[in-house]
């Protein structure tokens, strides 16, 4: 048995909105980094907790869970939307890490708010572990929040909530520029809208 979940377009206006935040983020990335702790600022358990929302392992977790958590006849049915919630989050990521080692935007520096100082290439060049731009974090986060708020608008606005916490959990603790997280959103649309387009595709015929 094939999901009845309808899937839901993207609207528009939060595609213009995250333009608009990364047009804005571009130009206040110094000014908001300056405002902040130079050492970061990390809240406790809810920081954790917020970050394991853009761990991959916590969606594979989910799709697992969400799949067998039910009568055995419907899980078919589940196993289309848990699909595609684990591929857009580890498509997101995946697709950030690449953007992460091209662009080799340095991690936020004292003294140096929203610098595009760039990594030379040279030596392990492929490691993105000093590099930010965009944030896997953030793009397993959104990824994982978009394709659930496709299939159910009215956890929208906690899974939007949820990965925007993730998002802002690290530029609080200055790994990221705001300019790299609402990259990270960018990516996360694009592949959705991608994934979806395709799945829906074989079903049009």
């Amino acid at each position: 048995m094939l999901s009845t979940i309808p899937v839901h377009p993207i609207p528009r206006w939060a595609i213009a909105l995250s333009l608009v935040a990364m047009g804005m983020a571009l130009v206040l990335d110094g000014w908001i980094l300056e405002k902040m702790p130079p050492e970061g600022t990390e809240f406790g358990d809810l920081y954790h907790l917020l970050r394991s929302i853009g761990y991959l392992p916590t969606w594979i977790a989910f799709c697992l869970l969400f799949t067998f958590a039910t009568q055995k006849e419907n899980r078919l049915s589940r196993r289309g939307p848990a699909l595609i919630i684990g591929f857009t989050a580890a498509g997101s990521g995946i697709i950030a890490s690449i953007l992460k080692v091209l662009v080799r935007r340095l991690d936020p520096q004292q003294m140096a708010e929203g610098s595009w100082q760039l990594a030379p290439w040279e030596g392990n060049w492929w490691d993105g572990t000093d590099l930010c731009f965009p944030s896997e974090h953030a793009a397993v986060a959104f990824g994982a929040a978009i394709a659930i708020s496709r299939r159910w608008p009215g956890a929208a606005p906690l899974m939007v909530l949820l990965a925007a916490g993730c998002a802002s959990g690290r530029v609080l603790a200055r790994g990221h520029n705001p300019s790299d997280v609402i990259a990270s959103l960018l990516v996360a649309l694009g592949l959705s809208w991608a994934i979806e387009r395709w799945c829906a595709e074989p079903m049009s015929r």
